[in-house]
């Protein structure tokens, strides 16, 4: 699998579209749903971004190392990713929500385990899935247009 610039600028930001979207057309009412689109969206691109530069492209090009690179492959590698992403911020979760800002009665598998029908947590995996898919689309897409012309 080639790399793309390209391809490193629009993947990551498919997503903070998105979710930046979704927010302020859920929360406006009545007001302008400019700013809290430009809260999410730039939140979330931080995030996209950070995790794209230095986890996913570093995991893409080893992973690309020991095997021909599909898009399963890729999506599914997405997906880790994603939940790994989201272990820091439950962590986090889990240590504020107790009683006066401190961890819960009970462990953090426990935790885990609660609050994984919680939508908010299935952001972190559908987004990688997302975020990776285009990334591989687009990459083999551009780098295909690069050899032809």
């Amino acid at each position: 699998m080639k790399f793309s610039w390209k391809a490193l600028v629009v993947a990551p930001a498919v997503v903070p579209l998105i979710i930046g979207t979704l927010t302020a057309m859920a929360d406006h009412h009545g007001k302008s749903p400019l700013l809290p689109f430009l809260f999410f969206f730039v939140l979330s691109s931080i995030v996209s971004y950070g995790t794209t530069l230095f986890v996913f492209l570093p995991c893409l090009y080893f992973l690309s190392k020991l095997t021909s690179l599909r898009y399963p492959l890729v999506g599914l590698l997405g997906i880790v990713l994603g939940v790994a992403t989201l272990l820091p911020v439950d962590w986090v979760c889990y240590q504020t929500s107790g009683c006066d800002s401190g961890p819960p009665q009970g462990t953090f598998y426990e935790y885990l385990l609660r609050s994984w029908c919680d939508p908010v947590d299935w952001i972190f995996p559908v987004s990688g899935l997302i975020t990776a898919l285009v990334y591989w689309f687009l990459a083999n897409r551009f780098c295909q247009r690069s050899e032809v012309g």
